[in-house]
């Protein structure tokens, strides 16, 4: 039952989906947990994170392509976060934004259970730093592929791609499409949305 004591988390998004609210909101009924999460659409981030701070929503979720401007609006920045150079979790206490990174620990749990030496990631936006962050902590080589050399695609032939942008790649290489609407996304994003509910709520979910 939503009452005054319910705690609000939510997401910011130019482009909103219903997972982060199907996966949250299932989980704080399992857990009997009083709060809620809404995915909200947003074109201006400074002023979205001004409205979490006058209603005093508990944290969000960053998507593209706020991750990086996000910085700028945050108090504090967890270290591997800072490190990275892009932010997705923030957790608002009474005022005081904290801003971590949980697209790395998603992108590691991932490669754990496949174990690739060496990657080309392609685009250098937000999530593709939480990439190459995770391939540095694995010692994984890679090369960042982006409109500037973006012709070495075509070039190379039984490599791994790790599609790290919001656009379609075509390649006959092996792909990894870490958009939230497929197959590795949707793991990668199940990862990273468990340690946001342990950032959030202090729970460890397996």
């Amino acid at each position: 039952m939503i009452n005054k004591e319910t705690k609000i988390y939510c997401s910011f998004s130019s482009n909103p989906g219903n997972n982060g609210c199907i996966f949250f909101n299932s989980e704080f009924k399992e857990l009997n947990m009083n709060a809620i999460y809404k995915s909200f659409y947003s074109d201006d981030i400074k002023k979205s994170i001004g409205a979490v701070k006058s209603l005093d929503i508990k944290g969000f979720a960053l998507s593209m392509p706020f991750k990086i401007e996000a910085l700028d609006y945050v108090d504090e920045v967890e270290d591997s976060a800072r490190k990275i150079g892009s932010i997705n979790t923030v957790v608002n206490k009474g005022g005081y934004l904290k801003g971590y990174n949980t697209d790395w620990v998603g992108v590691k749990k991932y490669f754990e259970i496949r174990r690739f030496d060496s990657i080309y990631i392609m685009g250098n936006g937000g999530f593709s730093k939480s990439v190459q962050y995770t391939c540095d902590v694995m010692d994984i080589g890679f090369e960042v592929i982006t409109r500037e050399n973006l012709n070495i695609l075509e070039e190379l032939e039984d490599k791994i791609i790790f599609n790290a942008t919001p656009v379609d790649v075509n390649t006959d290489n092996f792909l990894i499409d870490g958009r939230p609407h497929t197959d590795a996304g949707r793991e990668i994003a199940l990862y990273q949305a468990k340690e946001q509910f342990k950032i959030y709520t202090g729970v460890k979910i397996d």
